[in-house]
C-alpha cells in the first residue's frame, strides 16, 4: 500500500471516531436532561367561623328505671289472659287469671276451722268461768273451816276436806286457763290459715305491679303453671317506659374535665348532683334533641379499663300517635355541654392529614408555598371540625386560625412541605 493510501485510511478512521463520540455525547445529554416539575393544583378555602358549644361525647344503651318478671305465685291452670302483647299497662291492671276454684275451697275450709276454734274458745271461757267460781266458793268454805277449827268448834277432818276441795278447784281453774290459751292459739292458727287461703286466692288474679310496656305471652290459656318458690313459671315481663336511663362509660380524663367544668362553674346544674346532658338516637342522625341530666356516677374507676360507669336520665314522653321514641336496649349517643357558646374556627374533615396520630393541615403561605401546621382539635360539628390552634412542627408557637388563612382542602395527597402549589378557591 502506498503512503497516500495509508493517509486516506487514517483520515477516514478519525472521522468515524469523531462521529461516534459526537453520537455518544448527544445521547448522554438527552439522558441527563430533567423536565421541569409540574406545579400541583389544589383547592383552598378559609376556615369557617361559628359560635359553638364545647361538648364531651359518649355512647351507651338505654335501660329502664324498673323492669319486672311476672311469675305465677300459686299452682293451677291458666284460665284467662287480659292483655295484648306490647301494649302499655297501668299499675294494678289485671293481666292473668289462674283457676281460683281450688283456692276458694281452701278458703272456705280455713274459715270453717276458724269458726270451730272460736267455738272451742267460747266453751273454754265458760268452763273457766265455772272453775273460777268454784275456786272462790271452795276458798270461802276452806277459810271458814280453818277459822272454826282454830276456835275449837270445827273438826280437823272438815278443815282437811275443805282444803282438798279448794286445791281441786284451783287445779280446775288453772286447767281452764290453759284450755282458753290453747283455744286462742288455735284461733290464731286458723286466722293464719284463712289469711294464707285469702292470699293464694288473691294470687290467682295477677295484676301489673308497675306501669309500663308488657311483653309477649310466655304461657297461653289452659296450661298448668307452677307457683310458690323455686322454679316458678314465668308468664311475661313489664318494662317501665316513662323515663329511660342511659348507662355509659367515660375515661378518667373525660371525667376529670367534666368535674373541673363543674367546679369552675362552666356547667350549670339544675339541681345538686345533676349535670345537663343531651342525647340522640339513630333516627336523629347527628342531632341531639333529647334533653336530660346525668344523675349517677359510680364510686370508683375500673382499673382494668380506666373508665367509670355513669347514667343519664331522660323523659320518654308518649306522642299523640304511635309509641314512645325510646325502648330499652337502644344505642344512644350522648354529649355534655361544657360552658357557654364561644366563637370557634372550623375546618372540613377532608382537609386534615394524619402523621403517627398527629392531625395536620397545609396552609398556602407567601409565594404560594405549602406550609404544614399540626392542629390541636376540638369537637366535631357535622362534617366540620373545630381547630383550637395550629403549630408549625418544631417551632412550638401555637396560634389560632384566622379568616385570612388559605387552607388546602383538596389535593392534599400531592402536597409536600415547602412545595409551590397552584391554589384555586373552593366553590361556595
Amino acid at each position: 500500500m502506498t503512503g497516500s493510501s495509508n493517509l486516506i485510511v487514517r483520515s477516514c478512521g478519525c472521522a468515524a471516531l469523531t462521529f461516534f463520540l459526537f453520537v455518544l455525547l448527544g445521547c448522554g445529554s438527552k439522558e441527563t436532561a430533567k423536565p421541569a416539575l409540574e406545579v400541583p393544583m389544589v383547592t383552598v378555602a378559609p376556615p369557617v367561623e361559628r359560635t359553638i358549644t364545647r361538648y364531651e361525647y359518649a355512647t351507651g344503651r338505654t335501660a329502664p328505671l324498673e323492669q319486672v318478671e311476672i311469675r305465677a305465685r300459686v299452682n293451677g291452670y291458666l284460665k284467662k289472659i287480659y292483655f295484648k302483647p306490647g301494649q302499655e299497662v297501668t299499675k294494678g291492671e289485671k293481666l292473668f287469671e289462674i283457676d281460683p276454684e281450688p283456692y276458694k275451697a281452701d278458703l272456705a275450709k280455713a274459715k270453717a276451722s276458724q269458726a270451730t276454734a272460736e267455738g272451742e274458745l267460747a266453751t273454754a271461757d265458760a268452763d273457766l268461768a265455772r272453775a273460777k267460781s268454784r275456786e272462790l266458793t271452795t276458798k270461802l268454805d276452806y277459810e271458814r273451816a280453818v277459822d272454826a277449827f282454830k276456835k275449837g268448834v270445827g273438826a280437823e277432818q272438815t278443815r282437811d276436806i275443805a282444803k282438798g276441795m279448794y286445791d281441786e278447784a284451783i287445779s280446775s281453774a288453772r286447767a281452764g286457763e290453759a284450755k282458753v290459751m290453747l283455744s286462742k292459739a288455735k284461733i290464731k292458727e286458723a286466722e293464719a290459715s284463712v289469711r294464707t287461703a285469702e292470699l293464694n286466692l288473691g294470687y290467682c288474679s295477677i295484676t301489673a305491679p308497675i306501669e309500663g310496656v308488657v311483653g309477649d305471652w310466655l304461657v297461653t290459656e289452659g296450661n298448668l303453671v307452677v307457683g310458690g318458690t323455686g322454679n316458678t313459671t314465668l308468664l311475661t315481663t313489664i318494662v317501665a317506659v316513662k323515663q329511660m336511663d342511659v348507662a355509659f362509660d367515660v375515661d378518667e380524663n373525660t371525667l376529670q374535665r367534666i368535674q373541673q367544668a363543674v367546679r369552675e362553674g362552666k356547667i350549670k346544674m339544675p339541681q345538686s348532683g345533676e349535670i345537663p346532658a343531651e342525647m340522640g338516637l339513630a333516627l336523629h342522625g347527628k342531632d341531639y334533641p333529647i334533653k336530660g341530666v346525668i344523675n349517677f356516677s359510680d364510686n370508683k374507676v375500673d382499673t382494668k379499663t380506666g373508665t367509670i360507669r355513669m347514667k343519664a336520665r331522660f323523659n320518654n314522653d308518649k306522642p299523640a300517635t304511635g309509641q314512645r321514641v325510646m325502648a330499652a336496649g337502644m344505642y344512644a349517643r350522648l354529649r355534655v355541654p361544657i360552658g357557654e357558646p364561644v366563637s370557634s374556627m372550623l375546618v372540613p374533615e377532608s382537609a386534615f392529614g394524619s402523621d403517627q396520630g398527629i392531625k395536620f393541615l397545609f396552609l398556602v403561605g407567601p409565594e404560594n408555598k405549602a406550609v404544614r401546621f399540626d392542629a390541636r382539635l376540638g369537637g366535631q360539628e357535622g362534617e366540620m371540625r373545630v381547630v383550637e390552634s395550629v403549630t408549625i412542627p418544631g417551632e412550638g408557637k401555637p396560634r389560632p386560625l384566622s379568616l385570612d388563612d388559605r387552607i388546602i382542602v383538596t389535593g392534599l395527597q400531592r402536597v409536600r412541605p415547602g412545595m409551590i402549589v397552584d391554589p384555586k378557591p373552593a366553590k361556595k
